[in-house]
């Protein structure tokens, strides 16, 4: 086990707990008209238990969850969380018109994906099972979620101006201020950015991870079948 592969799970495990921080600040910082109760402070409730059960999983039970193969797979998560991270910044620093800015995002998309895809069958491949594939899916797309997480809640807490300059962001408050629920763009924003950051994490991550972890699990296994009929 290489030293690289252990400060990847350390940083997996780092991000999961700022998080689970950001998540607290955010509760405090952006505060809608009836804090702290309403759909806003059960996201956050919700959100920082599911944070607190990943991290206890990645800390209490890692020697049993996570093989030296795996190990190698949350730092190549990692590294996939930093290309969530430069599209994040692209939408919100550079602020590209539509639709190029679903262009980009749709290419970021399908490259990590793909990335994930092809490592699970892979892994399937050299380990002749369908398990390892599922494996790999999982932890790849954890620790690249953790990373595009961390990097849309760092981005409420400490970089909001953004966010309301864009234009897209205040021509959709135009539209929705009438319903929005808060009459403070911030707060609206805060929450929006909120939940496609944990989407990131447990639905583009873990949950997309596990589904393409089980095809690329089932495509290596084939081929690796495939293969040994022709020898």
């Amino acid at each position: 086990m290489s030293v690289l592969r252990i400060k990847g799970n350390l940083v997996l495990r780092i991000l999961i707990s700022m998080n689970i921080l950001l998540v607290v600040c955010i509760f405090f910082l952006y505060r809608p008209d009836n804090w702290p109760v309403g759909l806003e402070s059960l996201g956050c409730l919700v959100s920082f238990i599911l944070l607190a059960i990943t991290l206890f999983l990645a800390c209490r039970l890692r020697k049993k969850l996570i093989d030296d193969r795996q190990q190698r797979n949350v730092t190549i998560g990692l590294g996939l969380g930093l290309l969530w991270t430069v599209e994040i910044s692209i939408n919100n620093f550079i602020h590209p018109e539509l639709p190029l800015r679903d262009h980009i995002d749709n290419l970021f998309l399908f490259v990590i994906e793909f990335l994930v895809l092809g490592r699970a069958a892979m892994d399937a491949y050299y380990g002749g099972k369908i398990l390892p594939g599922l494996k790999s899916g999982f932890w790849t797309g954890m620790a690249s979620g953790a990373v595009a997480c961390f990097t849309a809640l760092a981005l409420v807490v400490c970089g909001m101006p953004f966010l309301l300059s864009d234009p897209l962001n205040i021509k959709e408050w135009a539209d929705v201020r009438a319903t929005a629920g808060t009459p403070d763009m911030a707060v609206y924003f805060a929450y929006q950015t909120f939940a496609g950051g944990l989407m990131h994490l447990f639905v583009l991550g873990i949950i997309v991870g596990l589904i393409l972890g089980s095809a690329g699990g089932l495509m290596g296994w084939a081929a690796r079948k495939i293969a040994g009929v022709r020898a």
